[in-house]
């Protein structure tokens, strides 16, 4: 199996380069050309705002650099979605709403920048199964409750976040920035959880612009991130003792039982970012390194007693994450690749009673490689191409069973973009693209685990991780110019998923028949 990915993956590099090593053939007499809101399609301002968040918005003092003049626009979505195939603990349905609001600007007169957005997203969510932490896990962070009774949910979200940068003279930026993104789960059905997230992450960064090419950034960070769970019986008696009991899951296998009704998880993530920006005439490269060390704590708050420790587990993982990002101009053509590379390593402990000592109990260990190639043709009919490959291999270990759960997937991903003026001030878009998850391998063993994990959430998680599936997503619809040169842009989003070929599990809890369907409608007005 060794011999057969590394053969995979020494064709798929080279197939890579041949293909990076043309596109650099076809476009490499391109000279560089900023764009405004106004003068962009659909496809292009979209990749532009990806752009955008990639390179310029993670460091603060760069977004008087960015590669956008000044926009503001407000947009709402409806969201629809439902289907099987889907991770045994996420939802099988939801709809909702989603607003925000967001604006990039240069004070009149000053050497600042600004840039605020505020999101409002309000979902019912259904059928989620063995999970009373719903969408809280992070970092592979192996805690959460769990009972096995599926749960309706609604959700609410407040985003918020503010960035400003100050050009102290030629050569140096300072840059800030402060997100506060608070969520409300509420399950509503049997076991009731009234689980609030709040997250709160503060950046303070510095610009050195050493020459006309080179631009070298330093921003210092951290994250901090609470929640507070109140669960309570509300129909106990259409459960057994076993399915209305609580669980906090430790691991694989792993869980602490009898669960009291009122728990506090912290997780606080200093983070380094470093990122150098070359600039040529009609080309520009930047390199971008972020370091995260996190610590997540959960804190029962049922012990009051100052002989008693309340911290039950503790979770340290370290997280690095390059990215490169290639772009070279053109009149009307612009090509951008991009490289990203992951690393996470994470281990949990949990407390012993007896002994009065954290004993290791998990690792995990992730590694994602991704690279993707992009070619806008400006005003064009075939307005973009995209050329993409993702790979990731995850490895989860429980020591308590000797439980090991890895596995590894490759992603190639293909994307078209179309646009055409069909009047003097409308236009139709559709970008359309096709993705294949290829599960290469999966090794999923509890030896000696027999519990309720392994049969409630074990099995059904690994058969599904194990499954390789096709997704096809498109969004099309209209782009009309309005007075002032506002833009309204109307759209619809199709994301579908069908499974293809089923995990080796020896039970298969998802069938070919399965899929998943999304849908969002959208209006967006740049003002």
């Amino acid at each position: 199996m060794v011999t057969i990915i590394n053969k995979l993956n020494h064709v798929i590099i080279k197939r890579m380069f041949l293909a990076f090593s043309l596109l650099f053939c076809v476009f490499g007499t391109f000279s560089q050309k900023a764009a405004t809101i106004d003068s962009l399609s659909v496809i292009e301002r979209d990749f532009q705002f990806e752009l955008f968040k990639n390179r310029y918005f993670q460091i603060p003092s760069l977004i008087n650099q960015a590669n956008l003049g000044k926009f503001s626009y407000g947009e709402a979505r409806y969201l629809y979605g439902e289907g099987k195939l889907r991770h045994p603990q996420e939802y099988k349905k939801q709809n909702g709403l989603f607003a925000k609001t967001a604006s990039l600007a240069n004070l009149e007169n000053t050497d600042w920048t600004f840039y605020g957005s505020l999101e409002y997203l309000n979902t019912r969510i259904e059928d989620v199964e063995n999970n009373l932490t719903y969408c809280i896990t992070e970092y592979n962070s192996p805690y959460y409750f769990f009972q096995k009774t599926t749960g309706l949910w609604n959700h609410q979200n407040y985003n918020f976040e503010v960035s400003a940068a100050h050009k102290v003279n030629s050569k140096l930026s300072l840059g800030g920035y402060l997100n506060y993104d608070t969520n409300f789960y509420f399950r509503k059905t049997d076991t009731r959880n009234e689980l609030t997230a709040l997250k709160i992450n503060g950046k303070l960064s510095a610009s050195y612009q050493f020459n006309e090419k080179h631009l070298l950034s330093v921003a210092l960070g951290t994250a901090f991130f609470k929640t507070d769970s109140e669960l309570g019986n509300k129909f106990p008696e259409n459960n057994t003792e076993l399915t209305a009991n609580y669980y906090l899951n430790t691991g694989l296998g792993s869980y602490i039982k009898n669960i009291d009704n009122g728990f506090e998880t912290k997780r606080v993530i200093p983070q380094l970012q470093l990122h150098w920006l070359f600039k040529q005439n009609n080309w520009d490269v930047s390199v971008e390194s972020t370091t995260k060390y996190g610590v997540e704590r959960w804190i029962d708050k049922n012990i009051v007693r100052v002989e008693e420790n309340d911290e039950l587990t503790k979770y340290s993982f370290l997280n690095q994450e390059f990215n490169v990002v290639f772009n070279q101009y053109r009149k009307n053509s612009l090509l951008s690749i991009n490289l990203n590379a992951e690393y996470l390593k994470g281990k949990g402990k949990v407390w012993q009673e007896t002994g009065a000592y954290y004993a290791k109990n998990v690792n995990a260990t992730n590694y994602n490689f991704k690279t993707e190639a992009n070619i806008l043709f400006y005003k064009q009919l075939l307005n973009k191409v995209s050329l993409g490959i993702k790979y990731a291999n995850v490895e989860q270990l429980d020591l308590n069973y000797a439980y090991q759960f890895d596995y590894q997937f490759l992603e190639p991903t293909v994307a078209l973009g179309l646009h055409k003026d069909i009047f003097t001030k409308v236009a139709f878009f559709t970008n359309l693209s096709g993705l294949y998850h290829h599960v290469i391998d999966m090794q999923h063993d509890p030896f000696a685990a027999n519990n309720i994990y392994v049969e409630w959430i074990g099995n059904s998680v690994a058969d599904y991780t194990g499954t390789s599936s096709f997704n096809f997503k498109t969004k099309l619809g209209f782009d009309v110019k309005l007075k002032n040169e506002n833009k309204l842009e109307c759209s619809i989003t199709g994301d579908y998923w069908k499974a293809t070929t089923l995990s080796n599990e020896t039970v298969n809890y998802v069938s070919k028949n399965d899929d998943y369907l999304s849908l969002v409608l959208g209006l967006k007005l740049y003002f």
